[in-house]
Protein backbone atom coordinates (compact mmCIF):
# COMPACT_ATOMS: atom_id res chain seq x y z
CA UNK A 1 0.00 0.00 0.00
CA UNK A 2 1.19 3.53 -0.88
CA UNK A 3 -0.18 6.38 1.22
CA UNK A 4 0.52 10.14 -0.58
CA UNK A 5 -1.14 12.11 2.20
CA UNK A 6 0.83 10.70 5.32
CA UNK A 7 0.34 14.07 7.54
CA UNK A 8 -3.32 14.56 5.81
CA UNK A 9 -6.36 13.66 8.67
CA UNK A 10 -7.96 11.85 5.80
CA UNK A 11 -4.90 10.41 3.55
CA UNK A 12 -4.66 9.19 0.44
CA UNK A 13 -3.98 5.07 -0.29
CA UNK A 14 -2.86 3.27 -3.25
CA UNK A 15 -3.42 -0.13 -3.65
CA UNK A 16 -1.08 0.49 -6.97
CA UNK A 17 1.65 3.25 -7.37
CA UNK A 18 0.26 3.39 -11.21
CA UNK A 19 -1.89 6.16 -12.26
CA UNK A 20 -3.01 7.86 -15.51
CA UNK A 21 -2.13 11.52 -15.82
CA UNK A 22 -4.45 14.02 -16.01
CA UNK A 23 -5.45 15.19 -19.63
CA UNK A 24 -4.69 11.60 -20.73
CA UNK A 25 -8.12 9.99 -18.99
CA UNK A 26 -10.64 12.37 -19.77
CA UNK A 27 -12.75 12.40 -17.57
CA UNK A 28 -13.45 9.08 -16.01
CA UNK A 29 -15.63 7.56 -18.33
CA UNK A 30 -13.97 7.20 -21.59
CA UNK A 31 -11.86 4.11 -21.24
CA UNK A 32 -13.79 2.38 -18.63
CA UNK A 33 -13.74 -0.41 -21.19
CA UNK A 34 -10.75 -0.19 -22.23
CA UNK A 35 -8.63 -0.53 -19.43
CA UNK A 36 -8.24 -3.05 -16.25
CA UNK A 37 -9.44 -0.06 -13.44
CA UNK A 38 -8.91 -2.14 -10.72
CA UNK A 39 -5.50 -3.15 -11.59
CA UNK A 40 -4.53 0.92 -11.18
CA UNK A 41 -3.74 2.93 -7.95
CA UNK A 42 -6.06 5.49 -9.00
CA UNK A 43 -7.38 7.60 -11.62
CA UNK A 44 -6.61 11.28 -12.52
CA UNK A 45 -9.32 13.19 -14.14
CA UNK A 46 -9.33 16.33 -15.89
CA UNK A 47 -8.20 19.47 -15.87
CA UNK A 48 -10.80 21.56 -15.14
CA UNK A 49 -11.87 24.77 -14.33
CA UNK A 50 -14.42 26.74 -12.49
CA UNK A 51 -15.86 28.24 -16.09
CA UNK A 52 -16.43 26.19 -19.69
CA UNK A 53 -12.99 26.76 -22.06
CA UNK A 54 -13.28 26.20 -25.50
CA UNK A 55 -10.02 25.37 -26.16
CA UNK A 56 -7.21 26.22 -28.75
CA UNK A 57 -7.79 26.77 -31.87
CA UNK A 58 -7.00 23.90 -34.12
CA UNK A 59 -4.28 22.30 -35.10
CA UNK A 60 -4.10 20.74 -31.71
CA UNK A 61 -1.83 17.56 -32.32
CA UNK A 62 1.64 17.79 -34.08
CA UNK A 63 3.93 15.00 -34.41
CA UNK A 64 7.49 15.50 -33.34
CA UNK A 65 10.76 13.46 -33.55
CA UNK A 66 10.22 10.98 -30.26
CA UNK A 67 6.78 12.19 -29.60
CA UNK A 68 4.15 14.59 -29.80
CA UNK A 69 2.62 18.57 -29.46
CA UNK A 70 0.12 18.93 -27.60
CA UNK A 71 -2.25 22.36 -27.08
CA UNK A 72 -5.62 22.34 -25.66
CA UNK A 73 -6.12 25.41 -24.18
CA UNK A 74 -7.68 23.21 -21.37
CA UNK A 75 -10.65 22.95 -22.96
CA UNK A 76 -13.87 21.46 -20.23
CA UNK A 77 -16.89 22.02 -20.06
CA UNK A 78 -16.53 23.30 -16.22
CA UNK A 79 -16.80 22.44 -12.98
CA UNK A 80 -20.19 21.98 -12.23
CA UNK A 81 -21.00 20.17 -15.78
CA UNK A 82 -17.85 17.95 -15.22
CA UNK A 83 -19.14 17.13 -11.88
CA UNK A 84 -23.20 16.56 -13.12
CA UNK A 85 -21.70 14.10 -16.11
CA UNK A 86 -19.09 12.45 -14.32
CA UNK A 87 -20.34 11.97 -10.81
CA UNK A 88 -22.10 8.65 -11.17
CA UNK A 89 -18.87 7.08 -13.02
CA UNK A 90 -16.43 8.27 -9.90
CA UNK A 91 -18.67 6.93 -7.01
CA UNK A 92 -18.11 3.30 -9.45
CA UNK A 93 -14.45 3.32 -9.87
CA UNK A 94 -13.43 0.62 -8.19
CA UNK A 95 -9.98 2.93 -7.28
CA UNK A 96 -9.63 6.34 -5.60
CA UNK A 97 -10.53 9.21 -8.12
CA UNK A 98 -8.00 12.28 -7.99
CA UNK A 99 -9.74 15.77 -9.83
CA UNK A 100 -7.11 17.76 -11.87
CA UNK A 101 -7.85 21.34 -11.06
CA UNK A 102 -5.87 23.65 -13.50
CA UNK A 103 -5.13 26.99 -11.21
CA UNK A 104 -5.67 29.47 -14.10
CA UNK A 105 -6.06 31.86 -10.65
CA UNK A 106 -7.21 31.45 -6.68
CA UNK A 107 -10.90 32.47 -7.57
CA UNK A 108 -11.35 29.89 -10.21
CA UNK A 109 -9.60 27.60 -7.87
CA UNK A 110 -11.82 28.09 -4.89
CA UNK A 111 -15.06 27.20 -6.61
CA UNK A 112 -13.40 24.25 -8.09
CA UNK A 113 -12.58 22.89 -4.86
CA UNK A 114 -15.79 24.10 -3.28
CA UNK A 115 -17.46 21.62 -5.78
CA UNK A 116 -14.92 19.16 -5.29
CA UNK A 117 -15.24 19.07 -1.46
CA UNK A 118 -18.23 18.11 -1.48
CA UNK A 119 -17.87 14.85 -3.49
CA UNK A 120 -17.50 11.78 -1.81
CA UNK A 121 -15.92 9.97 -4.43
CA UNK A 122 -13.24 12.52 -4.77
CA UNK A 123 -9.94 10.77 -3.13
CA UNK A 124 -7.91 13.74 -3.78
CA UNK A 125 -6.92 17.08 -5.85
CA UNK A 126 -4.01 17.52 -7.99
CA UNK A 127 -3.59 21.31 -8.65
CA UNK A 128 -1.38 22.26 -12.00
CA UNK A 129 0.49 25.20 -11.67
CA UNK A 130 0.89 27.40 -14.95
CA UNK A 131 4.62 27.45 -15.60
CA UNK A 132 5.05 31.28 -15.46
CA UNK A 133 3.50 31.28 -11.64
CA UNK A 134 5.30 33.54 -8.70
CA UNK A 135 6.12 32.93 -5.48
CA UNK A 136 3.71 35.09 -4.44
CA UNK A 137 1.08 33.35 -6.96
CA UNK A 138 1.91 29.74 -5.70
CA UNK A 139 1.40 30.61 -2.26
CA UNK A 140 -1.98 31.82 -2.73
CA UNK A 141 -2.95 29.65 -5.43
CA UNK A 142 -2.41 26.59 -3.35
CA UNK A 143 -3.66 28.19 -0.04
CA UNK A 144 -6.80 28.39 -2.11
CA UNK A 145 -7.08 24.72 -3.05
CA UNK A 146 -5.65 23.34 0.03
CA UNK A 147 -8.48 25.58 2.21
CA UNK A 148 -11.32 25.31 -0.20
CA UNK A 149 -11.08 21.14 -0.59
CA UNK A 150 -11.00 18.52 2.47
CA UNK A 151 -9.27 16.06 0.32
CA UNK A 152 -5.78 15.88 0.44
CA UNK A 153 -4.07 18.40 -2.14
CA UNK A 154 -1.64 17.16 -4.49
CA UNK A 155 0.38 20.17 -6.22
CA UNK A 156 1.89 19.28 -10.29
CA UNK A 157 4.68 21.57 -10.15
CA UNK A 158 6.25 22.90 -13.91
CA UNK A 159 9.16 20.62 -14.70
CA UNK A 160 11.85 23.64 -15.94
CA UNK A 161 10.87 24.65 -12.26
CA UNK A 162 9.95 21.78 -10.13
CA UNK A 163 13.41 22.42 -7.85
CA UNK A 164 12.64 26.02 -7.54
CA UNK A 165 9.09 25.76 -6.37
CA UNK A 166 8.91 22.17 -4.60
CA UNK A 167 9.83 23.61 -1.19
CA UNK A 168 7.45 26.93 -1.47
CA UNK A 169 4.66 24.17 -2.53
CA UNK A 170 5.16 22.06 0.56
CA UNK A 171 4.90 25.02 3.18
CA UNK A 172 2.06 26.26 1.14
CA UNK A 173 0.09 23.35 2.00
CA UNK A 174 0.86 20.77 -0.64
CA UNK A 175 0.24 17.35 1.00
CA UNK A 176 2.16 15.62 -1.63
CA UNK A 177 4.26 16.84 -5.41
CA UNK A 178 3.29 15.36 -9.17
CA UNK A 179 6.63 15.91 -10.90
CA UNK A 180 6.03 16.92 -13.62
CA UNK A 181 3.68 18.80 -15.73
CA UNK A 182 4.69 18.56 -19.32
CA UNK A 183 7.33 20.80 -20.79
CA UNK A 184 6.41 23.77 -23.20
CA UNK A 185 7.61 23.53 -26.99
CA UNK A 186 6.88 25.17 -30.20
CA UNK A 187 6.26 23.69 -33.44
CA UNK A 188 6.51 25.64 -37.18
CA UNK A 189 3.22 24.17 -38.46
CA UNK A 190 3.79 24.50 -42.39
CA UNK A 191 0.08 24.55 -43.71
CA UNK A 192 -0.34 27.18 -42.10
CA UNK A 193 2.69 28.84 -41.56
CA UNK A 194 2.86 29.53 -38.04
CA UNK A 195 4.33 27.94 -34.73
CA UNK A 196 1.99 26.07 -32.61
CA UNK A 197 2.86 26.12 -28.92
CA UNK A 198 1.75 23.51 -26.92
CA UNK A 199 3.16 20.70 -24.28
CA UNK A 200 5.77 18.20 -25.48
CA UNK A 201 4.54 14.69 -24.83
CA UNK A 202 6.64 10.94 -25.50
CA UNK A 203 9.70 9.43 -24.65
CA UNK A 204 11.92 12.06 -24.79
CA UNK A 205 10.29 13.52 -21.77
CA UNK A 206 11.56 10.98 -19.40
CA UNK A 207 15.43 11.95 -18.59
CA UNK A 208 13.62 15.59 -17.74
CA UNK A 209 11.56 14.31 -15.48
CA UNK A 210 14.43 11.42 -13.56
CA UNK A 211 16.42 14.56 -12.88
CA UNK A 212 13.77 16.69 -12.14
CA UNK A 213 12.38 14.00 -9.41
CA UNK A 214 16.11 13.36 -8.02
CA UNK A 215 16.44 17.23 -7.78
CA UNK A 216 12.88 17.52 -5.45
CA UNK A 217 13.48 14.47 -3.58
CA UNK A 218 16.47 16.06 -2.17
CA UNK A 219 15.04 19.29 -1.00
CA UNK A 220 11.33 18.10 0.22
CA UNK A 221 10.48 15.06 2.00
CA UNK A 222 6.74 14.64 0.72
CA UNK A 223 5.90 11.66 -1.52
CA UNK A 224 6.08 12.28 -4.58
CA UNK A 225 4.79 11.03 -8.06
CA UNK A 226 6.42 10.97 -11.54
CA UNK A 227 4.86 11.71 -14.56
CA UNK A 228 5.85 12.00 -18.46
CA UNK A 229 7.80 9.54 -20.33
CA UNK A 230 6.81 6.22 -18.52
CA UNK A 231 6.31 3.78 -21.88
CA UNK A 232 6.73 0.59 -19.98
CA UNK A 233 7.68 -1.29 -16.81
CA UNK A 234 11.26 0.08 -16.55
CA UNK A 235 10.73 3.41 -17.49
CA UNK A 236 8.37 3.15 -13.81
CA UNK A 237 10.75 1.33 -12.40
CA UNK A 238 13.47 4.35 -13.34
CA UNK A 239 10.76 6.43 -11.38
CA UNK A 240 10.46 4.54 -8.75
CA UNK A 241 14.28 4.37 -8.26
CA UNK A 242 14.64 8.18 -8.11
CA UNK A 243 12.52 8.76 -5.31
CA UNK A 244 8.94 8.61 -6.50
CA UNK A 245 5.78 7.03 -4.59
CA UNK A 246 3.82 6.29 -7.89
CA UNK A 247 4.18 6.86 -11.64
CA UNK A 248 1.57 8.57 -13.68
CA UNK A 249 1.09 7.04 -17.64
CA UNK A 250 0.57 9.88 -20.61
CA UNK A 251 0.87 9.78 -23.99
CA UNK A 252 1.80 6.29 -23.72
CA UNK A 253 -2.56 5.45 -23.13
CA UNK A 254 -3.03 7.50 -26.53
CA UNK A 255 -1.20 4.78 -28.36
CA UNK A 256 -2.04 1.65 -26.09
CA UNK A 257 -4.79 1.94 -23.17
CA UNK A 258 -3.48 -1.70 -21.83
CA UNK A 259 -0.20 -0.42 -20.83
CA UNK A 260 -1.44 0.99 -17.70
CA UNK A 261 -2.56 -2.47 -16.55
CA UNK A 262 0.55 -3.67 -17.64
CA UNK A 263 2.75 -1.39 -16.06
CA UNK A 264 0.77 -1.81 -12.97
CA UNK A 265 0.80 -5.86 -12.93
CA UNK A 266 4.99 -5.48 -14.33
CA UNK A 267 5.68 -3.39 -11.36
CA UNK A 268 3.53 -5.94 -8.65
CA UNK A 269 5.42 -8.96 -9.87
Amino acid sequence: MIELAPDHKVGLMLANPVMPAAGCYGLGTEYSRLIEIERLGAIVVGPVTAQARKGAKPPRLLRIPGGVLLHTGLANPGIARVVRRAEGAWRRAPVPVIVHVAGTSPESVTRCGAHVSAIEAVAGIELGLPDDTTSDQLEETVWAASTAAIQPLIVRLPLARAAELCEAAVAAGADALTVAGPPHGAVWYAAGRHFVSGRLYGRLVLPLVLSALMSVRSRVAVPLIGCGGVYDVEDAMAMLDCGASAVQVAAALWRDPSCLARIAHGLAA
